[in-house]
């Protein structure tokens, strides 16, 4: 028996999925991304990262050598709309990408 199979059209999860597929929450998806402008180490704004959420990747992009560098584990999400590296590396002459997996419907 395959997955979609034994999920229950009235199970939380499939609510969930078929919620999240509709046209009118497109910007709702299971997996967040957004790109930012690096700064000093401390709060970054990120507009639609909520707290609840997980946070999957921080990759810093240098503009001198346009090199990929994981700073994934220098940040974590710290309140809705805000990752923060206290202690960490200095962005400001970079830029930031940012995924996350999106857990708060609201």
């Amino acid at each position: 028996m395959i997955l979609k199979d034994r999920m229950r059209r009235g199970s939380p999860i499939w609510r969930r999925i078929i919620r999240r597929a509709s046209a009118a929450a497109t910007d709702k998806g299971l997996v967040g991304f957004a790109g930012i402008t690096g700064g000093a180490a401390g709060n970054h704004t990120v507009a639609k990262i909520k707290l609840n959420d997980h946070l999957v990747s921080v990759i810093e992009i240098t503009t001198g050598t346009a090199a990929l560098v994981d700073r994934t584990t220098e940040f974590s999400i710290t309140a809705d709309g805000v990752i923060n590296n206290t202690g960490g590396t200095d962005t400001s002459a970079d830029g930031l990408l940012i995924f996350w997996e999106a857990f708060d419907d609201e």
